[in-house]
């Protein structure tokens, strides 16, 4: 009678390679946390793990079949949301903007009330900027009114406040409050080195970025590409291999035949809905709500994989050790977490109230 040939496992290659193997294994996954740690500080709200649904179905398919231009959408969208060009923009208005702190204090001063009324006097104003590149940009960028700063504002306006600086009568100086409040860092020699490339210096650069397109607010065309390009050789390759890993384990075949390709297929499955996303209407609406989902299964998914994989590969005495090194991460996590990451947000968010 010829005997079954067993099967071939991880925990049968010598120390030395399973030791290299879970430093692989613990490698990727605290990349992955490095990945979650900047979707975060890039595009989730200040009171968000991860962005929430409504900034993801914005952010891959745009704002709901109405067509606004990129400009637009940053100026209209939440001061609270990161700012970076796939959050906010209105901050430049208020407190991004040159001068802001100087300039609360200034009317604090000139009117003898404390900085809290100051600050939202202040506000009515730059809020008054805001709507008036607005209402230039739903005019369809009139060049001539550029060119001659001077832009009547809408018959609508309602004697709303707006800075002195800018205001000629019934018209708004409309170059003069772009390039303070815009082009002061979307500019060759900027105050932001990321913005410099998106200048906004002349009439066409503003109109590039100004003119409302179908799905307008969502991820460009060019940087879902570099997106999908980067995700799908990298990711691929990583999870390809802890899928194979966790295949040579002795768990149960089914379990093994579900989750080994299951990180690989919902990493596929995710940037499929990256682009059918932007199909217009309810249809593409569906596929963004469907992004966090399979961004979900591809990160349990994969701690899975990981956690088991390592369970695996070690005897008793390892396994403990294994414990111990989880635990380990936990508190260096929670330690970077304390230190590192809530110091530069608390940094950055007081040097953004200091300009």
């Amino acid at each position: 009678m010829k005997m079954k040939k067993r099967r071939f496992l991880l925990r049968d290659l010598p120390l030395s390679a399973r030791i290299t193997l879970a430093v692989f294994l613990f490698t990727v996954g605290l990349g992955y946390a490095s990945a979650m740690v900047q979707l975060h500080l890039q595009h989730a709200g200040p009171d968000s793990i991860l962005p929430s649904p409504s900034e993801v179905v914005r952010h891959f398919h745009g704002n709901g079949g109405v067509n606004k231009s990129q400009l637009q959408t940053l100026i209209e969208a939440d001061e609270s949301l990161p700012f970076t060009g796939t959050g906010s923009m209105s901050a430049a208005f208020t407190k991004r903007s040159e001068g802001w702190v100087r300039a609360i204090k200034d009317i604090a001063k000139e009117k003898n009330v404390n900085e809290i009324a100051a600050e939202t006097e202040l506000r009515r104003e730059r809020t008054g900027e805001r709507n008036a590149v607005l209402a230039w940009l739903a005019a369809d960028l009139p060049r001539g009114d550029y060119d001659t700063d001077n832009f009547t504002l809408p018959a609508d306006w309602n004697e709303q406040p707006l800075s002195a600086a800018y205001r000629d009568g019934n018209a708004v100086k409309i170059q003069s409050l772009i390039k303070d409040r815009c082009a002061r860092c979307h500019a060759k020699d900027g105050d932001d080195a990321k913005a410099t490339s998106y200048p906004l210096e002349t009439y066409e650069q503003i109109k590039r970025y100004g003119t409302p397109t179908p799905g307008g607010g969502r991820v460009s065309l060019e940087k879902l590409t570099q997106s999908t390009h980067a995700h799908l050789l990298s990711f691929a390759v990583l999870f390809t291999f802890t899928g194979l890993l966790f295949a040579l384990t002795s768990y149960p075949g089914l379990l093994r035949l579900l989750l080994a390709p299951l990180v690989l297929v919902a990493q596929v499955a995710d940037i499929a809905c990256w682009w059918l996303a932007r199909i217009e209407g309810n249809v593409g609406e569906q596929f963004a709500m469907a992004i966090p989902i399979t961004g979900m299964i591809v990160g349990f998914g994969l701690a899975a994989q990981i956690a088991l994989t390592l369970w695996h590969l070690f005897g008793t005495f390892g396994r403990l050790l294994l414990l111990m090194v989880f635990l380990a991460c936990g508190y260096v996590g929670f330690v970077a977490k304390d230190k590192v990451i809530d110091p530069y947000l608390k940094d950055r968010a007081e040097q953004v109230k200091r300009r």
